[in-house]
């Protein structure tokens, strides 16, 4: 991703990380990131800006994403869950949200060696505290994965990123990225998502969390899919988690509560060490 303000004016990256050219930007702060239907700047007060990607395809329906975003934020609430709401400027589709100083999970786990055990339970449990809230009031993240999910200064971890999800069952163009994809989920957009396509994300992600990598790390995404459509998932071996994970995986969970009771049953106290 560019890392700077004058990158991002000449670059977008989807979800998998594929670049490409994009329109000039009227800067109003340090650039942050930039994704398919937004570009995101920290402002001077120190909060975040997302406004649409100004290119002109899918124009409208960038600034209808960010609308459904600011929608679903107000329909959540405060919650430490998820990154705060601090406003909404409907004229120029522009959402302010408060800014997470510690980064995505993602890269944070990628940066730090050493994270023990317990942290990373933690972090497991409140990403599925997380999508628990989002399905019940009825969204569907859509795109569930470790660059999807915030670190604050305590490192509390919050869900967010909500333009491409679905809200009350309506249809999305966004899929996971394929590490995070279902088996048999349709490759045409769009589509209508289910909590069941969240809870296999979850289980990646927190195979991501336990094992600082994402799965079959290593192999192209296409081969991913098949592998997944083979119901071949990688060897989770000592993975803390490994039974919650695969039980993700090969959709044994009927809601994200069910995750959390088994989260909750746990009887081996996690370890301090590290694992990486």
């Amino acid at each position: 991703m560019p890392d700077n303000a004058q990158a991002a004016t000449t670059a977008a990256a989807n979800s998998e990380g594929t670049v490409a050219t994009g329109p000039s930007i009227d800067a109003r702060g340090e650039f942050v990131a930039v994704g398919s239907t937004s570009f995101v700047e920290r402002l001077p007060d120190g909060s975040i800006l997302k406004r649409p990607w100004p290119a002109p395809d899918r124009a409208s329906e960038r600034q209808d994403e960010l609308r459904l975003e600011s929608k679903i934020y107000d329909r959540l609430g405060n919650n430490p869950l998820i990154v705060e709401k601090l406003g909404w400027d409907d004229k120029d589709c522009a959402l302010t949200l408060e800014y997470m100083p510690n980064g995505t999970l993602k890269e944070y786990i990628k940066s730090h060696q050493e994270i023990d055990n317990n942290q990373r339970q933690k972090w497991s449990m409140e990403a599925a505290q997380g999508l628990q809230l989002l399905h019940r009031f009825g969204v569907v993240h859509c795109d569930v994965g470790p660059h999807n999910f915030l670190l604050d200064q305590d490192l509390q971890l919050k869900i967010a990123d909500f333009a491409g999800s679905s809200l009350d069952g309506s249809s999305t163009n966004i899929r996971p990225g394929s590490r995070y994809k279902a088996p048999n989920t349709p490759k045409n957009a769009p589509g209508n998502p289910t909590i069941h396509d969240d809870i296999f994300a979850l289980g990646s992600t927190m195979y991501y969390i336990m094992e600082g990598k994402a799965p079959f790390e290593e192999f192209q995404s296409e081969e991913v899919q098949n592998k997944f459509q083979a119901r071949d998932f990688p060897d989770l071996g000592a993975t803390p988690c490994a039974e919650i994970i695969r039980d993700c995986w090969f959709g044994e969970f009927s809601c994200v509560e069910k995750v959390i009771e088994a989260m909750n049953e746990l009887t081996v106290p996690y370890c301090t060490q590290s694992r990486r």
